[in-house]
């Protein structure tokens, strides 16, 4: 079905740990219609079908997707790129499901956002308005040499998820053991010719470069692990 809504059509999902607190920041945030519940359209995957709340009185379930547990990665052990979780193999297949299942090639854009971020899409539709219709993804941690895809949101075109499509099996061939997810896209992206926008402005992370939820610039905060942080970040960023 044709997106409804504002413009550039955003296509927004999350991976939920089953047995974590991102249960309950998920659900928290489809109680209030915000983050991905205020995309165009929307999906949760996790291990297990869970239900996640209601919308219209309608029962709202994640999308399975079978997934083992992973561990953290410490940055040069064992050949690890990342601090951050090993989850590339979950992402892989968390792809797989929604570029099989077709919902998300009417959007525009696809945005991948963790449960423990603050998101505001009425925030990005703006800043990636000019890029409709091309193959691009948009880098976020400004502080290396080459800028960063820092995972708590990954902005794609849907042309580039589409050229991810045609070539995921080259993508698949990287050396990926040891990488977050964010350092494979942005490795895959590279390889087969997505173009790179940098945005330093689009996320406060604590793990990149850190911002108060009062910068109204910034399209999201990162990280906020249960839902009276979270909502307290949301309130000062909707405050000013």
């Amino acid at each position: 079905p044709k997106p409804k809504g504002d413009k550039p059509y955003l296509y927004c999902w999350s991976h939920m740990q089953i047995g974590s607190y991102e249960e309950k920041l998920i659900s928290f945030q489809l109680k209030r219609r915000s983050s991905i519940f205020a995309c165009n359209g929307y999906a949760v995957i996790s291990s297990k079908k869970k239900k996640i709340g209601t919308i219209d009185d309608n029962d709202v379930y994640t999308w399975y997707n079978p997934a083992k547990p992973v561990g953290m990665g410490r940055y040069g052990v064992n050949g690890a790129k990342t601090d951050s979780f090993l989850n590339t193999q979950t992402f892989l297949q968390a792809w797989d499901t929604l570029m099989h299942s077709k919902h998300l090639w009417p959007y525009d854009f696809v945005v991948k956002v963790d449960p423990d971020a603050v998101f505001f899409p009425d925030r990005l539709r703006p800043r990636v308005k000019d890029y409709v219709g091309q193959p691009v993804y948009f880098s976020n941690c400004p502080k290396y040499a080459k800028p960063q895809l820092y995972g708590s949101i990954e902005v794609f075109s849907v042309p580039a998820i589409g050229a991810y499509q045609d070539r995921v099996e080259e993508c698949k061939r990287l050396p990926w053991q040891g990488w977050g997810e964010d350092y494979y896209m942005q490795h895959c992206m590279d390889m087969i010719g997505v173009r790179d926008i940098m945005d330093n402005n689009q996320v406060g992370d604590d793990r990149c470069l850190p911002s108060a939820c009062t910068d109204w610039q910034k399209v999201a905060f990162h990280d906020f692990k249960d839902p009276k942080s979270w909502e307290e970040c949301f309130e000062q960023a909707i405050s000013r």
